[in-house]
């Protein structure tokens, strides 16, 4: 495989044709920030449209050794295939070519004047509105793929998904936590026994891009845009709803002065899951992924690196005790844990 990068990525794109050697010459590529499992580059095509360049990587860019199979790529570009069908227009990007030898694919590029919503929250800043249009998007993306026969065959191998989730996750916090591994055991078989309709498994704030200067098809601003899917499967739904409420309730205790303005966000993205028709299935499974997901990001493969120590204490225990009884609803947790944050600030 010929790794690529910023310096040798025109030259590449030239010499398979998918530049003309004029626009190469004008033509530049740089590396976008993102996770760590693949290198993301943009080429700016001065006369023409920008597209984006995305290769695999066998190891992955963490302190801890962590190996995925490259192939991992065309999941991601099966996944996007089906999300551009099932998800309302322009919320993914188009895919543009690819090149199986190379381990991967092309897609258009987003405005450049794009924000990551990870950073609007890591600055505090959150619209109550975009929580509630995501839940919208995910109910959509669960419910019109369930029971999909064709997709059950097409992507029921989770192999990647464990590899990238349920391995450095959960797996790898049970051999180093001995109080919550019947927990985490146990919600590792279930969630491999789950076969439900397409799971993501990496809905998450670094791959929601928010564009403001334009609509979204439900004619609000900003736009918003989906990314990066390698990780998505046919499985349990309730994995994507613990990985993405782990995140928000994260950043909330990052935010704790702030915490009433994030539980809004939070709760109207679940009230618009729920409110679209789709039921997951049981809610102590999802509290369970949630905490199991919160825990992993200061103690799994993956960590957070906006915590204090204070905040990480904090984490462990509530996660503790959420693994071990997991409240019966979603919101019992989102309320334990606004009081709790409440006992221990002055916010």
């Amino acid at each position: 495989m010929l790794e690529l990068g910023p310096d040798n990525l025109i030259e590449y794109l030239c010499q398979t044709g998918r530049l003309s050697s004029a626009d190469a010459a004008k033509s530049h590529a740089e590396t976008l920030s993102g996770g760590v499992s693949n290198v993301v580059m943009r080429v700016s095509v001065p006369s023409g449209q920008d597209f984006v360049v995305k290769q695999s990587r066998a190891q992955l860019r963490t302190q801890a050794a962590w190996f995925s199979q490259p192939e991992r790529i065309w999941r991601e570009r099966d996944v996007l295939d089906v999300l551009s069908r099932v998800t309302p227009p322009r919320v993914v990007p188009k895919r543009l070519f690819e090149d199986r030898d190379n381990y991967l694919f092309a897609m258009e590029a987003i405005p450049s004047e794009h924000l990551v919503w990870k950073s609007s929250l890591l600055n505090g800043e959150v619209d109550e509105s975009i929580g509630r249009r995501l839940g919208e998007i995910l109910a959509g993306i669960h419910s019109r793929t369930t029971n999909d026969a064709e997709l059950r065959e097409r992507l029921g191998d989770r192999t990647i998904f464990d590899e990238l989730r349920l391995d450095p996750f959960y797996r790898y916090m049970a051999q180093r936590q001995a109080e919550l591994r019947p927990a985490l055991e146990r919600l590792i078989d279930e969630t491999m026994a789950t076969s439900t309709c397409l799971v993501l498994g990496d809905f998450s704030p670094k791959n929601i891009l928010l564009v403001p200067s334009e609509l979204g098809s439900d004619g609000q601003r900003p736009r918003l845009v989906l990314v990066d899917f390698e990780t998505g499967h046919f499985g349990d739904p309730a994995f994507d709803l613990g990985f993405f409420l782990s995140h928000l309730l994260l950043k909330t205790i990052k935010h704790a002065i702030r915490a009433d303005s994030f539980f809004d966000m939070i709760r109207a993205f679940w009230s618009a899951y729920r409110g679209a028709g789709f039921q997951s299935g049981d809610e102590r499974n999802t509290v369970t992924h949630l905490a199991a997901c919160m825990r992993a990001r200061i103690e799994g493969k993956s960590t957070v690196d906006y915590l204090t120590s204070e905040a990480q204490s904090f984490v462990r225990d509530i996660t503790r005790d959420w693994l071990l009884s997991p409240p019966n609803r979603v919101d019992a947790a989102f309320t334990d844990l606004q009081r709790r944050l409440k006992a221990i600030c002055s916010c």
